[in-house]
């Protein structure tokens, strides 16, 4: 049997585009057999096809999008890679609309890949709240994740999976994947790839904590200039790209020594060093960065579901172990360099148990805390199942 659906049609420019609304009245409207999809012709062909569509209940389209929530997409293997992306959780709408993604990238080549890179760009009003399993970073509208420690690895046929929450929704990406073996990803420019700390234009005034030997890599656009260092705590690694090359700027730094430094930057165009100069404004951009002694020579401490609301009691350079079920988002802490997050895995949405890692890195008081989630909250109908959260406090001294 067949199905009959109403779009609407609206113009954009040399584009129409034609929707799936069971409830359009307007005299706009086109009937036919249209799968559910969202389509683009251009302005000539929709004219007429619109002929034909009012005959025979057919439109046929150039080219067509997914827009169903849980269905994988995917870019055509580039090389020796190859990403999926899957909508595994979606919610609300407007400001308060959120997804959560799985990417999943396997290796198609005959040979072993040692690391990989995918990208993607966001749909609009997208941002990126969290990410797990990967080290992802944002420039402009382009994300970029680039494997962890751990995944980089894949043996020819081999695959892994990252997974990130997002604000906004969107219709599953087609992310493009670059590996070791193959060309590097086109949907955007890479970033820096194997830090400890990956930060973009977001980041702006933010405070990072490093620990000695810990990497730091900057991912920004191509109006920025080269940045400036403000201390030797920082030793520059790399730069590429940037004012007035036309090309993202990157920048790799190590952490060399124990204090604090300032990295800043700020947008330059052509048009200001014209006679006369054109009125553009100039964005500054600062990253203020603490750099620790945090050797992990002391005791380790484990807490788990049992220890909610405990007081934790750690020294500098003690280990922290949070084990908990895979239900429980990452962890977050309230006041950063207190303790310093060197990993953690698992957790929701990944079905694998929560384990993170941190460094008692100064004395200081702050809270690690976190809570459950479930697909079933993020349905039309949310299920009725509770939200635990769980909270530990934790006191750092130097003795």
């Amino acid at each position: 049997m067949s199905v009959t659906y109403t779009a609407t049609l609206s113009v954009r420019e040399e584009t129409v585009l034609f929707v799936r609304d069971d409830t359009l009245t307007s005299s706009d409207q086109v009937v036919g057999a249209l799968p559910y999809f969202v389509m683009a012709v251009s302005r000539r062909s929709t004219l007429a096809l619109c002929g034909i569509v009012a005959g025979v209940g057919l439109l046929v389209a150039t080219a067509m999008t997914s827009a169903i929530a849980g269905t994988p997409a995917s870019d055509p293997a580039a090389g020796g890679c190859r990403a999926t992306a899957r909508v595994d959780a979606q919610w609300g709408t407007g400001t308060a609309a959120g997804q959560v993604l799985t990417v999943t990238i396997t290796n198609t080549a005959a040979t072993t890949a040692t690391k990989w890179t995918v990208a993607w760009t966001l749909g609009a009003g997208q941002r990126v709240v969290s990410a797990w399993n990967a080290t992802v970073s944002t420039t402009g509208t382009t994300v970029t994740a680039v494997n962890a420690a751990h995944n980089g690895v894949l043996a020819p046929a081999a695959s892994t999976t990252f997974g990130m929450q997002l604000s906004g929704v969107a219709p599953t990406p087609a992310p493009s994947c670059g590996n070791d073996t193959s060309t590097s990803p086109t949907a955007g420019t890479t970033p820096p790839g194997g830090h400890d700390v990956t930060v973009t234009e977001a980041d702006n005034q933010r405070n990072v904590t490093l620990i000695v030997g810990q990497t730091l890599g900057i991912a920004l656009g191509p109006d920025f200039v080269t940045p400036t260092v403000s201390s030797p705590a920082l030793e520059r690694l790399s730069t590429s790209g940037g004012y007035p090359t036309g090309q993202p700027l990157t920048a790799s730094y190590r952490a060399v020594a124990a204090g604090s430094a300032d990295i800043t930057t700020h947008t330059d165009y052509a048009c200001l060093h014209a006679s006369p100069p054109c009125a553009l404004p100039t964005t500054l951009w600062t990253l203020r960065v603490t750099v620790v002694d945090g050797p992990d020579t002391g005791q380790t401490v484990t807490v788990s579901t049992a220890d909610n609301l405990s007081t934790v009691r750690l020294r500098v350079g003690d280990t922290l172990v949070v084990n908990l079920p895979s239900a429980y988002l990452p962890p977050r802490v309230t006041t950063s360099g207190i303790v310093v997050q060197r990993d953690v895995a698992g957790g929701y949405p990944t079905g694998q148990p929560l384990v993170a890692r941190y460094l008692a890195a100064a004395a200081g008081q702050t809270d690690v805390s976190t809570q459950t989630d479930d697909p079933c909250n993020h349905l039309p109908t949310p299920c009725p199942s509770p939200t635990v959260r769980w909270t530990i406090h934790i006191i750092v001294t130097t003795t």
